[in-house]
């Protein structure tokens, strides 16, 4: 579907990626990860034919639609936000109007081409299905709703929406486009988990090729069937989920060095040989002939470690008990011409020392208008926000990035935030975060997503603080620095309050989960799994009260719902290999010469794993049989269409409609039991070698 041969790209003397071959080949739906700075957003910009690379091919198969959504777009102002996503139906609507086009020329032709038309209409009828043609305008509000956009909402102009939202209608737009590929450039930075799940829903029955860059565990343990990974020694695929590509990347690196380590114990025996005889007559022989063989033995070379983010949270200085609290809190904003919207009425709540809580709840509830009360940058119209003894805020925003100044340098910026920090000592915290050198001179206008977002998050080590306020943290941050960000929020011994959508992240941080709707929170211990499935049972404690409810009923709010003893300790670390120490290849792959025990190891190789795999080649072979049956049978179906006698039976026309439609879910659903299969037969073909 998408080949790449020999690709290369590079900036100046930096280098992305030399020489670099991928097959993206139909229905696969495949995680591009790789470390900040890898080229991964440069390499889907080359494949759309934004940017052209330095050498190499790219070759998109005839006919086939990609649809690409970047990390930043244009903003949108001036049309509605129902407007600007239907631009995305122009493709399917274009050929309705072919359809149309053709119906009436067949009106006034015979014969041959009368047939030759037929048959056209047939595939382009078919074509049509397959794209949910008939059903245009009701997905429309269908996406638009599933993104977290009301339905009062949808006549707005995009120019009073944010960023994120402005994302939101370009992502609508392109699911809209139902395009053969979609190439998604961290599709969920913008979403609340509630639209995230929604999109992965969307995403799981897509019948295209995916292919996603993404920070998201969750997200690509669910969707994914392929990992590529781009580093420095090029790119790699890997069969199966992210979990079984950190697997996978765990077994190769303890491969590697094991092997490593034999060479190096023979190389260092040879050497010693060579050392000891070779000015010796008797043995000079010998000793010339070990150093040949020395010099013939490719080296095994480990991935080269890459650079990630490295830190830990200073000491926060002690608060109080009650760090922060909220009493009879009103929150109201205005409407244009249509009064106002309250979004907390009565609100009592307090944060206590050493809580680290997620909040969550569905789009427009009122998570982001709570972080920002507890913070104090939003006005509110009545009641009492009180900080405890010695609190000390850090705030960062959803959009923390636009906040920064995009005319200084990042040490300007950095500067900017400590207070009275010797320029060393913001050095090193840089550096910490990979600014070093040359790169603290850099404008912070030309610093990719992921640059900026380190560097609010170093503005944070610089800000001394006891409570921690973030919302939507990890956005923009690969999968390494995510891993190290968990591990800090983990050890700190502050409070800290987040909002996000990466679920793997709040497992990872949080003990205690406040769900916030219709005005009023409602806290779960434990961390976000043990929130859902609190939920699936429907086992709900009481939401806090508000104000003005009865005085027992708010004492029993008095205290923070205590989890009991067994559940009080934070959610252990999942085991297995973590993102943070992935050293994402740069290494170049294994080469030696074969000997003959090599050849005869790889003969019984081959014979222990076609014994062992017989019953998984023959699943495989089951599921081409039920492809390749529903395949003739769609054949067959479309050449009906084609026929031009067909269309003077109404009810034959209808039936056999519907019986291509059936057949293409059919199909789709082979499709991936056959992917299943394939998928099954490399991983067990692996566990053998």
């Amino acid at each position: 579907m998408i080949h790449l041969h020999g690709v290369s790209k590079g900036y100046g003397a930096r280098v992305l990626f030399e020489d670099l071959n991928w097959d993206i080949k139909p229905a696969q739906r495949v995680g591009l990860v790789g470390p900040n700075g890898a080229g991964k957003t440069t390499l889907f910009s080359i494949i759309i034919g934004e940017l052209a690379p330095d050498g190499g091919i790219v070759r998109i198969a005839r006919d086939t639609a990609v649809g690409h959504l970047p990390q930043e777009i244009a903003l949108i102002s001036g049309r509605s936000i129902r407007e600007v996503a239907r631009e995305g139906l122009e493709r399917v609507l274009a050929v309705g109007r072919e359809l149309q086009a053709l119906e009436h020329q067949m009106t006034e032709t015979k014969g041959d081409e009368l047939a030759l038309l037929m048959d056209q209409y047939g595939h382009l009828q078919a074509r049509f299905e397959t794209m949910g043609g008939f059903l245009v305008e009701s997905r429309v509000e269908e996406i638009l709703c599933g993104l977290g956009f009301r339905r009062d909402q949808l006549d707005r102009d995009c120019g009073e929406l944010s960023g994120g939202w402005q994302m939101r209608v370009a992502l609508a737009r392109l699911l809209l486009m139902h395009p053969e590929v979609l190439l998604l450039d961290e599709p969920t930075n913008h979403l609340d988990l509630e639209s995230l799940v929604w999109l992965e829903g969307f995403l799981r029955n897509y019948r295209g090729t995916l292919v996603m860059i993404s920070h998201d565990r969750s997200v690509l343990n669910g969707l994914c069937t392929h990992i590529a990974e781009l580093s420095g020694a090029g790119l790699r695929l890997y069969t199966g989920n992210f979990e079984s590509y950190l697997d996978q990347v765990a077994q190769r690196q303890a491969l590697l060095e094991r092997q490593q380590k034999n060479q190096d114990r023979k190389l260092a025996e040879l050497q010693r040989f060579v050392d000891r005889f070779r000015y010796k007559a008797s043995k000079a022989r010998q000793a010339q002939s070990k150093l040949k063989q020395i010099e013939k033995i490719d080296r095994i070379e480990l991935d080269a470690k890459q650079r990630t983010i490295h830190f830990a949270l200073p000491e926060p200085p002690r608060s109080g008990r009650v760090v922060l609290k909220l009493e009879n809190l009103r929150k109201a904003y205005a409407l244009s011409g249509q009064g106002e919207k309250v979004v907390y009425q009565g609100l009592d709540t307090e944060l206590l020392r050493g809580a680290k809580i997620a909040l969550v709840g569905p789009n427009g509830a009122g998570k982001s208008t709570l972080l920002k009360l507890f913070a104090g940058v939003t006005p509110y119209q009545s009641g009492v926000r009180d900080l405890g003894p010695q609190t000390r805020l850090f705030y960062f925003a959803q959009h923390q990035v636009e906040a920064l100044d995009l005319r200084r340098t990042v040490l300007e910026e950095a500067l900017a935030a400590s207070e009275s920090h010797a320029p060393t000592f913001v050095r090193s915290i840089l550096g910490a975060f990979l600014f070093s050198g040359e790169d603290v001179d850099k404008k912070v206008g030309v610093l990719s997503g992921g640059e900026k977002n380190r560097l609010a998050l170093a503005k944070m080590l610089l800000t001394p603080a006891n409570v921690l306020l973030l919302d939507e943290p990890t956005n923009h941050l690969d999968m390494a620095s995510c891993s190290v960000l968990e591990a800090a929020l983990g050890d700190y011994a502050g409070t800290v309050v987040l909002i996000s959508h990466d679920r793997h992240f709040m497992d990872q941080v949080v003990e205690e989960v406040w769900e916030v709707a219709d005005g009023r929170v409602t806290p779960f211990p434990g961390n976000y799994s043990d929130y859902l499935e609190r939920c699936a049972r429907g086992d709900r404690p009481a939401p806090l009260p508000l104000h003005d409810e009865v005085r027992s009923t708010r004492a029993l709010r008095a205290a923070p719902v205590a989890p009991p003893a067994a559940e009080a300790a934070p959610a252990p670390r999942e085991a297995g290999v973590d993102p943070g120490s992935i050293d994402w290849g740069a290494g170049g792959d294994v080469r030696r010469r074969k000997s003959k025990d090599d050849k005869r190891a790889e003969a019984e190789l081959r014979q222990r794993r076609q014994a062992q795999t017989r019953p998984l080649r023959d699943a495989l072979e089951a599921a081409e049989r039920q492809v390749a049956a529903l395949e003739d049978r769609l054949t067959a179906l479309r050449a009906t269409q084609a026929d031009p006698a067909h269309y003077g039976r109404p009810d034959e026309v209808r039936s056999v409609a519907r019986e291509v439609t059936q057949k293409e879910a059919e199909l789709a659903v082979a499709y991936e039991r056959w992917e299943s299969a394939v998928a099954a037969l490399e991983q067990a073909e692996a566990e053998i070698d």
